[in-house]
């Protein structure tokens, strides 16, 4: 039986290569409203930065995350 995957899991394994990803791509690959997702990961531990580029957001999460 296969489990889909949480929003959670989806935002771990898309930023764990620990590069730059933009908004737009969290927005298809996690959901729309991925910024609760972030604010979940980051409570839970994870380190995950946000740079604003002109009108958009990028976002990546550290590779010594989760305490």
């Amino acid at each position: 039986m296969d489990s889909k995957k949480t929003k959670l899991e989806l935002l771990r394994e898309l930023l764990s290569d620990a590069t730059w990803h933009w908004g737009d791509e969290l927005a298809v690959k996690v959901g729309h409203r991925f910024g609760a997702t972030i604010k979940l990961a980051r409570d839970k531990g994870y380190l995950i930065e946000t740079n604003r580029v002109g009108l958009k957001n990028r976002y990546r999460m550290l590779k010594t995350s989760v305490r």
